[in-house]
């Protein structure tokens, strides 16, 4: 009888020993989950993000002239690739073209030689060796405002 207590006695204290080694493991591995959470945080706090800085005067006004230099970049591209006729198309509201618009400017476009989308979007510039027809331009200039920066200028009949 006193082998079997001793067995049962032997038992039970491995038994507690495996729960307490295993809490033990959980609780270490909680212990090195909140010291990464923590290491984290102060990395964050410790770094100023250039995102929370409030953007000054200066920096807007050069993001504004690259915006038109790229444009005129996109523009001039056009122009030396001796194309003839170049037109840029606008939405009337200065909105960003999305995919009606698209569809619309490729149904009613002749044929051309480029196309390219400027402007954040906003502007499409058009190139062609190709006179476009009267009804197309006007067919587009019902939607869009247009400019004309083609080489050749029509003479007046």
């Amino acid at each position: 009888m006193k082998m079997k207590i001793l067995k049962t006695n032997a038992r039970e204290a491995r038994r507690k020993n495996r729960r307490l080694s295993a809490i033990g493991k959980f609780i270490g591995n909680i212990r090195s989950i909140m010291f990464a959470v923590l290491f984290t945080a102060l990395l964050n706090f410790a770094c100023e993000s250039p995102s929370l800085k409030k953007p000054g005067n200066a920096q807007t006004a050069v993001a504004v002239e690259d915006k038109q230099a790229h444009f005129e970049s996109d523009l001039q591209t056009m122009k030396t690739a001796n194309l003839q006729y170049v037109f840029v198309f606008r939405r009337k509201d200065g909105g960003a073209f999305d995919g009606e618009d698209k569809k619309y400017l490729r149904a009613n476009l002749p044929v051309t030689n480029r196309v390219i989308l400027a402007d954040e979007d906003k502007a499409v510039i058009v190139g062609s060796n190709y006179k476009f027809p009267p009804e197309n331009l006007d067919a587009l200039q019902v939607r869009f405002n247009l400019q004309d920066y083609s080489t050749v200028r029509e003479e007046a009949q």
